[in-house]
């Protein structure tokens, strides 16, 4: 036999191999891909779970008595939370990050005695709302947390 007629082919092993390779490699991308995703999302999260504690945190600092409207009226921290007092206002109801914009509203409600329903017992509730519509998915997304406030002075 001639060497000039021999043809040259890849062998089963070779074919395999580099099958098995490819395999590999879309295996990791896609891990790693998934990975980002997750990332975005767990970022998403801290933020709103960020702007809730933050909520919470000024609202146990306050006097008792400016927290709620029933009970200080316009000049209650509930207004503050969930209105836009000019340029200066650090307390926003909404919160620019990235491409994700959110909005945060805060409930706050005292709680009557069971038995007499205009007796306060010295106790709120309040409820923080974070809403946020995803980049990715689009989807709105939204974390609530509810605590309580008691007047212990």
């Amino acid at each position: 036999m001639d060497r000039t007629s021999i043809k040259k082919a890849y062998t089963l092993p070779e074919l395999l191999i580099t099958i098995l390779l490819m395999a590999i490699l879309f295996t990791l991308a896609i891990i790693l891909t998934s990975g980002f995703d997750h990332s975005k999302k767990l970022r998403d999260y801290n933020v709103a779970v960020a702007l809730a504690q933050q909520a919470l945190e000024i609202a146990r600092s306050s006097p008792y008595d400016l927290l709620d409207d029933e009970t200080a009226g316009a000049n209650s921290l509930e207004t503050d939370f969930n209105s836009v007092n000019g340029d200066n206002d650090l307390i926003v109801p909404d919160y620019d990050s990235g491409f994700v914009k959110y909005h945060r509203n805060v409930e706050i409600r005292d709680v009557k005695a069971s038995t007499d329903q205009n007796r306060s017992i010295g106790l709120k509730t309040i409820k923080v709302t974070v809403e946020w519509k995803s980049p990715e998915t689009g989807k709105k997304e939204v974390f609530v947390v509810s605590s309580s406030i008691a007047d212990i002075n």
